[in-house]
C-alpha cells in the first residue's frame, strides 16, 4: 500500500465520520449550514473512495473496512462528544462484529 493510497483511505474514512458526526446538528436537515457540511463531508469522502477504486483498491475490501472504521468511530464520537451511554450489550455486539469482519478477511 502506497502512502497516497493510505492517505486517501484515511481521508475517506475521516470525512465520512465527520459527516455522520455532524448529523445531530442538522436538526433533521433543517439547519442549512450543518446540513451543507454533512453533504460536503460525504461528497469528499465518496470522491476519495472513488479515487481509491480507480487506483486499483479492491472494492470488496475497501467498503467493509471503511464501514467498520466509521462504525467504531461513530461509537467513540457518540460517547465522547454527545454523551451517549453505551450498554455493555452494545459494546459486546460491536466487538463481535469486529471479530466477524476480521475473520471474513482470512477466509
Amino acid at each position: 500500500m502506497t502512502a497516497g493510497t493510505l492517505a486517501l483511505f484515511i481521508a475517506a474514512t475521516l470525512f465520512q465520520l465527520a459527516g455522520a458526526s455532524i448529523l445531530p446538528a442538522t436538526r433533521g436537515m433543517t439547519a442549512p449550514l450543518p446540513s451543507f457540511a454533512v453533504f460536503a463531508c460525504y461528497a469528499i469522502g465518496l470522491v476519495c473512495m472513488a479515487r481509491l477504486v480507480v487506483s486499483g483498491v479492491n472494492l470488496s475490501l475497501l467498503i467493509p473496512i471503511i464501514t467498520l472504521a466509521i462504525i467504531i468511530g461513530s461509537v467513540v464520537v457518540g460517547i465522547t462528544v454527545y454523551g451517549d451511554s453505551p450498554s455493555s450489550m452494545k459494546l459486546v455486539w460491536l466487538a463481535g462484529a469486529v471479530v466477524c469482519m476480521g475473520l471474513s478477511f482470512t477466509a
